[in-house]
């Protein structure tokens, strides 16, 4: 059990905020260490879930928002996500044991990176998906070690992590085969491989960083392929704007723009972040709210893209989907979106984008439309219940023709969701997110950190902008700029660049975990067949 501590241990300490990603490389041999004298899988399963749940208490103990205790139904969400998602990873672990038993531990050792990287991929599919710990994500700060993943996206990563721990416990086994010979051919072989591994992202890495010239700077505002993003952080509490008055918020945000209007140079587009208008703005409704919205914009000549809840009503009920929300008045129906909407001056048609990837349970009932029976258990800060985006939405700024993407606050951690809309035509990303509910405890620093993975995996420049923080530009190669501290109230600009070339990864998505998963399931079936193969021999 001490093992299977230390090892999750490891694990959560290669997370951010802290610099220490090398210790995933190792992190998983403590755990093969103890599996090793197992034969059985029933007697390895306290033992994976006990190092899956110290793993998951240090990377995930912010989701339950204990530091300040506001709100009862996170710190029961937070508790369920650290002790029931460790379960999750049974699944490689298992079969893992399942291969050591029919094939061998070799065998099992070899399938091990595949089968590892096939379940991240296969668990980042469904509604129940949480790629926050993808174990290529503990190497955020390790610029030279990721840069191929513009090939590979972020589960080459894991792949290259999972095949040091294997070679790191090859060089172990024969060390204690030896008797700790360090001098043995054996043991020199496997330390010179694991070295080998480890240091080859890095000169690669170090190659493709030191071709790159003035990337880091700021492009000259000359430049046709470069557009000026403004940044406005507002620090509301997220917890107390839903009771403040709309009029209230929106002359904030305007005020803060106006601001940085005046201090720096005027920008091509300015970002307010994750809900920044906190009603349903679009609506008809709220025709005269909007319209004070645009006149204020249009003198500020700035456009504005805008995190803001947006609602669609069904003029027959009966065509509403069963998670639909309903008007207790007159029993209407309508789906509420967390949206971003893009409002110029000068510009009629007003495009608005719905958020397609939701986290479970805070933001909507995994399949919430067969299981809507279950809607109670929805978040009561803000607008719970969100219907799922109906399509991927590339805005269009009308004076530079820019054309660029908005995450919207969790989305940002799907490589392959974020690469189809580059793949699509965005020449930049932008991000807009709360992250402020979680005091100052790790959560904010690892979704920051995450996003640079998305700027190298495309070779995009990606804007962030957060409530209270942090926001940043992050460059293609991933370095970060103009970092914002959390809980400030503040405004930025750059100027950065418009970017058309695809990547591989762009363009080819994720052929290595899929390739993964079709070897995942190649070992399955050899040891489904050796298994087969040894009882027809017992029965003879």
């Amino acid at each position: 059990m001490l093992l299977c501590v230390l090892s999750g241990t490891l694990l959560g300490l290669s997370f951010p905020p802290g610099r220490l990603g090398i210790l995933a490389c190792v992190g998983l041999i403590p755990l093969l260490i103890v599996l090793s004298s197992i034969d059985g899988i029933r007697g390895s399963k306290r033992y994976i879930y006990v190092t899956m749940l110290v793993f998951h208490i240090i990377t995930l103990n912010w989701t339950g928002g204990y530091a300040h205790g506001n709100d009862g139904y996170m710190m029961i969400a937070g508790f369920v996500t650290m002790v029931f998602h460790p379960f999750f990873y049974l699944v490689p672990m298992l079969s893992y044991m399942f291969l050591k038993k029919h094939v061998g531990e070799r065998g099992a050792l070899i399938s091990l990176p595949f089968m590892w990287v096939g379940y991240e991929y296969s668990h980042s599919l469904s509604e129940w998906s949480f790629p926050w710990l993808t174990i290529g994500n503990s190497q955020s700060y390790n610029l030279s070690h990721i840069q191929f993943i513009s090939a590979t996206g972020v589960f080459g990563l894991s792949l290259w992590i999972l095949l040091l721990n294997v070679l790191g416990y090859f060089l172990l086994a024969s060390l204690l085969r030896k008797e700790f010979k360090l001098q043995s051919r054996t043991s020199i072989l496997f330390a010179m491989v694991w070295l080998l591994f480890y240091f080859l992202p890095a000169i690669h890495g170090s190659m493709v960083l030191s071709d790159v010239t003035l990337m880091g700077e700021q492009p000259s505002s000359e430049n046709k392929r470069a557009i000026t993003v403004g940044i406005v952080q507002s620090n509301v509490d997220p917890w107390e704007k839903w009771k403040q008055t709309g009029m209230e918020t929106i002359n904030l945000y305007l005020s803060l723009t106006r601001e940085m209007i005046e201090n720096s140079e005027k920008p091509d587009i300015v970002l307010w972040p994750e809900t920044a208008v906190p009603y349903y703005l679009l609506t008809p409704a709220n025709r005269p709210t909007l319209e004070y919205l645009r006149n204020r914009l249009t003198e500020l000549d700035v456009p504005v893209l805008a995190g803001l809840p947006q609602a669609i009503y069904y003029s027959d009920s009966t065509e509403a989907p069963p998670s639909a929300k309903r008007v207790q008045q007159t029993g209407e129906r309508y789906d509420a979106f967390n949206a971003a909407a893009f409002i110029q001056p000068g510009v009629e048609e007003l495009p608005w984008y719905g958020k397609m990837k939701m986290v479970p349970i805070a933001e909507r009932v995994p399949y919430a439309d067969a299981f809507y029976f279950f809607d109670f258990l929805r978040w009561g800060v803000g607008i719970g219940g969100w219907q799922v985006g109906m399509d991927s939405v590339i805005f269009i700024e009308k004076k530079t023709g820019a054309r660029f993407c908005s995450m919207i606050c969790y989305e940002s951690t799907y490589p392959e969701f974020v690469a189809s809309f580059v793949k699509r035509g965005a020449e930049f990303i932008t991000i807009i997110t709360i992250d402020s509910w979680w005091d100052r405890m790790s959560g904010a620093f690892q979704h920051h950190q995450f996003a640079i993975f998305r700027a190298v995996e495309n070779r995009r420049w990606i804007a962030r902008c957060a409530v209270g923080g942090l926001s940043s530009y992050i460059d293609p190669y991933g370095r970060v700029y103009d970092r914002t501290d959390l809980f400030t109230k503040t405004t930025l600009s750059r100027t950065i660049e418009r970017r058309s070339e695809l990547t591989f990864y762009t363009e080819h998505g994720e052929w290595l975990a899929q390739t993964s998963v079709v070897v995942w399931g190649m070992f399955l079936a050899a040891g489904v067949g050796q298994l087969y193969k040894n009882k027809r021999r017992m029965l003879s």
